[in-house]
């Protein structure tokens, strides 16, 4: 869970860190499933564990991937923003 251990439900949800106070939904909702023993509660709590889940999974940054082709791209790039000394008197010529 992304909010400390030492921070209520509350404290996040105050604080505005949406994906933080999902993440400490689950948790509880978990919590609240280990000890339920009505049926109609399970079920109402794993529809809602559900939502919570596909709302995290919304939330989270997307890791952008790129293939073999961006990957020697960014290398090129990168070795061409740092010129070599010699590169720098040639162009000065």
């Amino acid at each position: 869970m992304s909010s400390s251990p030492s921070r209520s439900l509350v404290e996040v949800v105050a604080a505005g860190e949406t994906l933080a106070a999902m993440e400490a939904m689950r948790d509880q909702i978990a919590a609240d499933l280990q000890g339920c023993e009505s049926m109609r509660d399970k079920a109402a709590l794993y529809l809602r564990l559900a939502d919570v889940l596909k709302t995290i999974d919304e939330l989270r940054p997307v890791a952008v991937k790129g293939d073999a082709v961006d990957e020697i791209a960014a290398r090129r790039s990168a070795r061409r923003s740092v010129a070599s000394p010699g590169a720098a008197r040639a162009n000065n010529r």
